[in-house]
């Protein structure tokens, strides 16, 4: 059965849209998905389900999600081997571990068109840097997050998609998790 990781939008932030993990393993369960783990409070469920694409999977999460929860939740969807891949197209070479702790992966639900991609181009070599790579966009941060001017900027509008951002630490630990299924 295929790996797959459902990356769950802005659950478990400042007190809104509060899930509780096991019963958020419970619910991937219920609709039939196996060997069911989630990864920390913010919303990552690595799981085994036989459905061959991945595009019938996320309106039926995102449907089970509202029913259960009350709210709706984007989720956005990626195979183990997409996962994968993500982290092998990184397009920053960093080396220190001290970098690593800066850079942050946002996954976006399609690629962005071209027009959206200009968009872009006044922040993508400030002090922070940014670069769309298929259906991911890294961003190597100058000091953080909370710090940053992009921290202001609506990157999902700007692009026109749904995305969800994990930091370097996060998507790697599920590509481990995925690794051990």
């Amino acid at each position: 059965m295929p790996t797959y990781i459902a990356l769950l939008r802005g659950i478990n932030v400042g007190g809104h849209k509060i899930i509780k993990m096991q019963d958020l393993k419970a619910m991937f369960e219920s609709l039939g998905c196996g060997n069911v783990r989630t990864y920390i409070q913010s919303g990552n469920v690595v799981f085994e389900n036989g459905e061959s694409s991945g595009e019938r999977l996320v309106p039926m999460i995102e449907k089970r999600i509202r029913e259960t929860f009350g709210f709706e939740v984007p989720v956005i969807l990626r195979t183990a081997e997409e996962l994968e891949s993500a982290i092998q197209a990184s397009p920053f070479q960093l080396e220190a571990l001290e970098d690593f702790k800066r850079l942050y992966v946002s996954f976006l639900d399609q690629a962005p068109s071209a027009g959206s991609l200009e968009k872009l181009l006044p922040y993508g070599d400030g002090a922070d840097k940014l670069r769309v790579v298929g259906k991911e966009l890294y961003i190597l941060y100058e000091v953080s997050v909370s710090q940053s001017p992009l921290f202001k900027v609506s990157l999902d509008k700007l692009l026109g998609v749904q995305l969800t951002a994990r930091n370097w630490n996060t998507v790697n630990k599920l590509a481990a998790i995925c690794r051990k299924a």
